[in-house]
């Protein structure tokens, strides 16, 4: 087979390939709407809405919650035993779509989140068009990975907080730090997905994004008190705990269910976790430091779903951006990575739920596969008029860009 024809092969497969993925996401839609009353916007996003707009303020009673949900869609038993455990003001911004009926009101929020996705592929590849078909095929294996596309099917939030992380990279690239760091607090809303970012970007010397994140927390901190009053405030942080640990999850700490690990404990490893990882980034400071604004958030990601204390195979969505952006300077590595976590989500199906633990490694290899990417290599050199033995030593140029950033005449 000539070149020619292993081109065309290539290509081919890369189309099928595509098509396939997106064929799943419209499949995965298609799902949410026949079975609409198992979808988790309807049996909670929307009846904790429905809640808030009569009144009711008790939407992390999970009894209250699944009384009320049973109430609203005329079901006869809960749909889930879980609860409402995002912030309120999730709930509070949905009040309008509890008007509409309960199928009426998931097909706009779906509709919705597939322009979300949308925009953020806009935002993420508009200042650098794809070129080739490699990049095209990346950005698809990442935003319509198999589990990005089950955000779809229980109509989750993770799709509408893409055009934020997306906004929150080109803010980076205008030098308008402070914006991009409000941008980031949008996904507060599920602050497991960032919850280690401002201390990424606090070793990086990064201040004015914190201070960003930090007028973002302010608000939501506020608007939760707003909505809730100081006892509803502090009834949502005593709830979720129990929730942590409500199925098995994708991140380590929450790996650790399947071998019968508790809040307490899933939650202790996901702190430890945290304070290894900012110590190795205080050791490595001056590397940190010469990291682009655009890197400091994907690790910050990368980082905080890997130690997060609760992680979903859906949440994996959030990892796209990173991947469409490492893409540009590391191409095969970013597809082989999204392509990675698709085949993960398809093993752990398989698995008996006592070993579904290939995501949570994977994603591990896939934040190991980016950080090495990023640490320029050191040529080996010898030293003259030594032992001739080979020593590491750093040049003021070694010929080769850190991912993510572009290289300047002296």
């Amino acid at each position: 087979m000539g070149t020619a024809a292993l081109r065309r092969l290539r290509r081919s497969g890369g189309v099928l390939l595509a098509g396939v993925l997106l064929a799943n996401v419209v499949a995965e839609v298609v799902r949410a709407l026949r079975d609409a009353f198992n979808t988790d916007f309807l049996s909670s996003f929307f009846a904790a809405a429905d809640m808030l707009r009569h009144g009711d303020h008790a939407i992390y009673c999970s009894a209250c919650l699944q009384a009320h949900t049973q109430q609203l869609l005329g079901t006869g038993v809960p749909i889930f035993p879980f609860q409402y455990d995002n912030p309120p003001i999730g709930a509070w911004m949905l009040q309008p779509l509890t008007y509409l009926s309960p199928r009426t009101a998931l097909g706009i929020f779906l509709a919705v989140s597939l322009a979300a996705v949308a925009v953020a592929a806009w935002l993420l590849l508009r200042d650098e068009p794809i070129r080739d078909r490699g990049r095209a095929l990346t950005a698809v294996a990442a935003l319509a990975s198999l589990p990005a596309a089950m955000s779809f099917a229980y109509g989750q939030w993770d799709p509408l907080l893409l055009p934020a992380a997306a906004g929150a990279y080109l803010a980076l690239r205008r030098d308008r730090e402070v914006l991009a760091g409000i941008l980031l607090s949008v996904m507060l809303l599920k602050p497991q997905l960032v919850w280690f970012l401002p201390i990424v970007m606090a070793i990086g010397g990064r201040w004015r994004v914190v201070a960003g994140v930090a007028i973002g927390g302010v608000v939501a901190a506020g608007s939760t008190v707003a909505i809730l009053g100081w006892s509803g405030a502090e009834e949502w942080l005593h709830q979720i705990s129990p929730n942590i640990v409500a199925r098995p999850g994708t991140s380590l700490p929450h790996m650790l269910v399947v071998f019968g690990a508790g809040p307490d404990v899933v939650l202790a490893v996901s702190l430890a976790l945290g304070a290894g990882a900012a110590l190795a980034l205080v050791r490595r400071r001056a590397w940190v430091r010469a990291l682009s604004g655009e890197q400091l958030v994907s690790s910050g990601l990368l980082l905080s779903t890997l130690a997060a204390p609760h992680l979903l195979p859906y949440d994996l969505l959030i990892a796209a951006p990173v991947l469409v952006l490492w893409s540009r300077d590391r191409q095969t590595h970013a597809l082989v990575a999204a392509l990675a976590l698709s085949a993960a989500f398809l093993v752990d199906i398989a698995l008996p739920a006592s070993w579904a633990v290939v995501e949570a490694a994977t994603l591990a290899g896939v934040a190991v596969l980016y950080v090495s990417d990023m640490t320029p290599r050191q040529p080996l050199t010898r030293r003259s008029g030594g032992s001739g033995r080979p020593q590491l030593r750093a040049r003021a140029d070694t010929g080769r860009t850190i991912p993510g950033t572009k290289r300047t005449a002296a």
